[in-house]
């Protein structure tokens, strides 16, 4: 939220704090309002001030030029060479002396201009920054005076805040509601500015239409007014600096006015085009389900039907509190409007504007809660405001739907409460004025104080808010500190915690990065990317076909909660590659999400994505196997320290998802279950995402990974025997898994066999048809003595034999 700090000054006097800003900054955020930035915009125009052309005489070397002597106040000429053509001796200009530093860091110094001295220049408002383009240089009001600061005379030496509005706090997101909380901390009266509006009684609102209100729940009071004979064309002065100071941009007069009331007041507002209301009614009332809206800014919307909609005979002219329909603006063909002031339900405005990804100024004030009581001030300030710059006629009637005002809600409280939540010792003399200063009504009684807040501060609901007003206004450093008594032990860590903990320290070394995606995502890519997500179910991973849709989802981009990880993580991969980054490895551990018999369900998963190799020549020839290899050995490393034991890869040869390589995809079996899997995505794939490297994904359910966690690490001793080598290789189909000769010869070598892995692959000349060749290194070592030769050779012929009997394939 900005705010003006000459703005302000119309609500309360804080002209003091425009030579110390850094001190109101300091006020406010003590106060629980941060100020998160601040912006003295005179010293954009540091140096810059309003000149006169004494004397202005052709350039002695250059005919497009002319050499002015001006008046800057200084008490003597300076010389500026000029080359604009719109000035002439006496205009008013402004002058950027040496020193100034104008738009596009372009510092303005003493300079030499075709062999004649300019002692600064004569500055254009595109130069200054003011506008887009103009001709020639800025001329101004013959009135205005010499010497003084641009910035000054301009009226933009304001000094602007960025305030951080908490979210309860929706009465500070105007300019009198700032001035509100300093009358408050300042203790400084506030300042009435309201303008009186003349109005007729030949131009009639209930006779020119009717305003119906189908649930006062969603629109608890609706007003308006009819303007009639007005001419829209761009604002006066003075309203587009006011709205330029803080950031918005000007339309004309009428939308400005209404973003100024806004701005000022806190009650947003809307100005309908009167022409466009058909059959001369407004019916404020839900859409229709499927009902097609456009907003103002062109966008189609489809309506679900819970959306509270401002209507015509013909349909949606306006979503309540949020956006204005393209049917019903105001443009420069309008004469006649209909103004609209009201207050619409929070929790019906926050829902339509997430829902449709609206974040409009209006819907960021209603979603917070507006001053019901102020509806009508609003109304008549912006009739007289819209009176003041864009003429027309004010009807002397209005409509003001609001059945049911609020009763004034008391609140009891004691000063004897406010110190035992504070925790020091609070005066009642002192809590009494600091509520009177907040506008809350105080009866004093025997049992303590009934305090009644005021109608613009809807977050002060009971006890403990007064507390929190009275704790920030005091000051939080008045509460003492005070280490808190420890008289329990401290609970057991949570061994899932501990686990997961474990799970990431592992996937960190094991070369990963790790990511953190939400637990939400669009229910459309989801589907898309996973397919049938029955076919994860083979891999030992649980996935509902039906994704748990979001009630009140933040935007269209996050209706449902995940079922995977690998949504998140190609798209992590996504932004990566498409920024430069051809190279990366990223884990995620996380939950995806379904619905079980008694309730949702979150199930932990450990989930990766690693795309690109290497640039040297191995990497560049082995790329795409490499990467699945290398993500299998990542994998492999993380089971072994974890203690998981009877590990196996094996083909996934049934109902393997399509965005997985049909022949490198892998499930992972451990402790006689899958346990999840790994794969590299199909090229397919990657060709329409204009992915040009190889990618590797997999996904692990972590409640299989953390059975029987953490486990015992079991130590034995070195053998003080020597180990023994020997190779084998095996003839086999080019189908078979190498995995099944593993097991074969563990389970005949037994402890004897210390180490085994594949050596070598050979597939050519000399082998049956469909055949490979892999030869197997053994390692055997007896810890009880040394292994002679004819142990050794029993040992490789009863390891033979129960492979080629068992496997049926022949030793090569």
């Amino acid at each position: 939220m900005k705010i003006s700090l000459k703005w302000l000054c119309e609500h309360i006097d804080v002209q003091d704090f425009f030579c110390q800003p850094e001190e109101l900054a300091r006020l406010l955020t003590a106060a629980g309002l941060e100020v998160e930035e601040i912006e003295d915009k005179s010293t954009l125009f540091k140096n810059v001030v309003v000149g006169r052309v004494v004397t202005l005489e052709k350039h002695p070397n250059a005919d497009r030029l002319t050499v002015c002597q001006v008046d800057a106040g200084e008490g003597q000429m300076r010389q500026i060479v000029c080359g604009a053509k719109n000035h002439k001796a006496g205009d008013k200009v402004v002058v950027t002396l040496p020193g100034a530093i104008l738009p596009g860091h372009f510092e303005i110094k003493k300079s030499k201009i075709r062999d004649v001295e300019s002692l600064g220049m004569l500055a254009s408002e595109s130069e200054l920054g003011l506008k887009k383009e103009s001709e020639g240089i800025f001329i101004l009001p013959a009135d205005a005076p010499v010497g003084k600061p641009f910035a000054e005379f301009a009226g933009l030496d304001d000094v602007v805040f960025n305030i951080n509005v908490s979210p309860n706090r929706a009465d500070c997101l105007s300019h009198l509601g700032l001035a509100r909380e300093l009358k408050c901390l300042l203790n400084r009266p506030l300042r009435v500015g309201d303008i009186q509006m003349t109005t007729s009684p030949e131009v009639n609102t209930k006779k020119t239409l009717t305003v119906q209100v189908q649930d006062p729940k969603l629109c608890p009071r609706y007003a308006g007014r009819v303007i009639a004979g007005v001419k829209v064309g761009p604002s006066p002065a003075w309203l587009k600096t006011r709205l330029e100071s803080v950031g918005v941009n000007s339309v004309n007069n009428v939308v400005d006015i209404t973003s100024f009331i806004m701005l000022d007041l806190g009650q947003p507002l809307h100005a309908f085009d009167l022409a466009t209301l058909h059959g001369g009614q407004v019916n404020i009332a839900v859409a229709a389900h499927g009902e097609v809206f456009t907003t103002l800014a062109g966008t189609e919307l489809k309506l679900n039907g819970d959306e509270l909609t401002i209507r015509d005979a013909k349909g949606a002219v306006c979503i309540a509190g949020v956006i204005g329909g393209a049917n019903s603006g105001v443009s420069d063909q309008t004469h006649n409007l209909f103004i609209e002031s009201a207050q619409f339900a929070m929790d019906s405005v926050r829902k339509t504007a997430r829902r449709h990804g609206l974040q409009t100024d209006s819907a960021y004030r209603f979603s917070r809660g507006t001053d019901v009581s102020g509806v009508m001030r609003a109304l008549d300030q912006a009739c007289a405001r819209i009176q003041q710059v864009a003429g027309g006629t004010v009807a002397s009637d209005h409509w003001d739907y609001f059945p049911n005002p609020a009763l004034p809600r008391a609140i009891a409280v004691t000063a004897e409460y406010v110190a035992q939540r504070l925790g020091y010792p609070v005066s009642e003399a002192q809590l009494i004025d600091w509520l009177q200063r907040l506008d809350c009504q105080v009866e004093e009684s025997a049992a303590g104080l009934r305090v009644t807040p005021p109608g613009f501060r809807v977050d002060l609901e009971q006890n403990v808010d007064l507390v929190e007003e009275y704790g920030r206004l005091n000051g939080y450093d008045h509460i003492p500190e005070t280490l808190p008594v420890l008289s329990y032990a401290p609970l057991p860590v949570d061994k899932a915690f501990m686990f997961e903990s474990r799970l990431s320290e592992l996937a960190r070394d094991a070369g990963l990065a790790q990511c953190v995606n939400f637990g939400f995502t669009n229910s459309r890519e989801q589907a898309s990317l996973l397919g049938p997500v029955e076919n994860f179910r083979s891999c030992g991973l649980e996935m509902d076909p039906q994704a748990i849709a979001i009630q009140n989802p933040l935007s269209a981009d996050f209706d449902v909660m995940r079922v995977s990880l690998l949504p998140g993580l190609v798209k992590n991969l996504l932004h990566n590659y498409r920024h430069g980054n051809g190279h990366g490895r990223l884990f995620e551990l996380g939950h995806v999400f379904r619905k079980g018999p008694e309730g949702y369900l979150q199930d932990p998963r450990l989930g990766f994505v690693v795309w690109g190799v290497g640039q040297d020549l191995w990497h560049k020839q082995n790329g795409d196997q490499q990467i699945f290899f290398a993500l299998k050995g990542q994998i492999q490393f993380i089971l072994k320290q974890l203690g998981v034991q009877q590990v196996q890869f094996n083909p996934w040869l049934t109902n393997a998802p399509a965005l997985l390589h049909p022949s490198q995809t892998s499930t992972v079996f451990a402790e006689g279950r899958n346990i999840g899997f790994f794969a590299t995505l199909h090229p397919k794939w990657c060709a329409d995402q204009k992915v040009r490297v190889p990618v590797a994904v997999a996904e692990l359910d972590v409640k299989s990974l953390g059975r029987g966690q953490p486990r015992t690490v079991k130590f034995k001793s070195v053998s003080k025997f020597p180990a023994v080598e020997r190779d084998l290789a095996f003839v086999m189909p080019r189908t078979m898994a190498s995995a099944e000769v593993e097991s074969e010869i563990r389970k005949t070598s037994g402890a004897l066999l210390q180490s085994l892995e594949v050596f070598d692959l050979f597939a050519g000349p000399g082998l049956p048809e469909g055949h490979v060749s892999i030869a197997y290194r053994m390692i055997f070592q007896d810890i009880e003595g040394t292994l002679n030769e004819e142990r050794l050779t029993a040992l490789h012929s009863q390891i033979v034999s129960n492979v080629e009997k068992k496997l049926a394939i022949k030793v090569r």
